[in-house]
């Protein structure tokens, strides 16, 4: 399975004055396996730029209108023979959007979002629209500290006692069983809005009875605010 992975702006791409980050951002363990990363198409939108440097991550690509990265991250990218697509500040889409789109349209399997946290609201909503759109692909962000999966299927997850898992509609009902937590649910149906599946607790099975979401109509948010957990 070759992963498609989007390094987005945020706070967790930008630092304070005496060089720290402003806030955590998680790697998913897939990606620190050498080889997948080797592998994967990687796409940095704008100061998404700054995340990889930080991270150690080099990017294939750098998409976006170069309003927000650092000189010194895109200077450092040019001259590494990275290839940058400059796009106009006055455009229909984000940045995310556009990183999303070249990730997709090079035939991988999996999306992965680091980055996009923080910073204005109606930049994070868009971000979770951006990602939630991609339908025809297993796709989630990982906020800073905080995961998001987008599922119309199946998702499973080791996740310690107590640890909590939300799961939420998106762009319509949903009929949904949950497992291994603490409210389990079977086919239930959750209308668009409904916040009932809002701070579920993981029973710490490990693996012999992991959390199990299964979402048997329409689309979920699957969201897991300590991704440490997952970790």
């Amino acid at each position: 399975m070759r992963i498609g992975v989007v390094l987005a702006g945020g706070a967790s791409s930008q630092s304070s004055a005496d060089g720290r980050a402003l806030s955590t951002q998680l790697i998913p363990p897939v990606l620190r396996d050498q080889a997948v990363l080797a592998d994967a198409v990687i796409v940095a939108a704008d100061s998404g730029l700054d995340l990889a440097e930080r991270l150690g991550i080099v990017p294939t690509l750098v998409v976006g209108d170069l309003d927000s990265v650092s000189p010194g991250a895109l200077r450092r990218a040019r001259s590494a023979g990275v290839e940058v697509d400059e796009h106009p500040t006055a455009k229909d889409e984000t940045d995310l959007e556009l990183a999303l789109r070249a990730v997709v349209d090079s035939g991988i399997d999996r999306v992965i979002v680091l980055g996009g946290d923080g910073g204005r609201l109606d930049h994070l909503l868009a971000n979770v629209a951006a990602i939630a759109s991609q339908v025809d692909l297993p796709v989630e962000a990982w906020f800073g500290d905080e995961m998001v999966a987008v599922v119309s299927g199946a998702w499973s997850a080791v996740l310690p006692d107590g640890a909590v898992i939300s799961v939420l509609p998106w762009g319509g009902p949903i009929v949904v069983s949950e497992a291994g937590v603490r409210w389990p649910l079977d086919h239930h149906e959750l209308a668009l809005g409904s916040t009932q599946g809002v701070s579920n607790e993981s029973l710490g099975g490990g693996t012999d009875a992991p959390v199990a979401i299964t979402v048997h109509e329409g689309r979920a948010l699957v969201i897991v605010p300590s991704a440490k957990d997952l970790t």
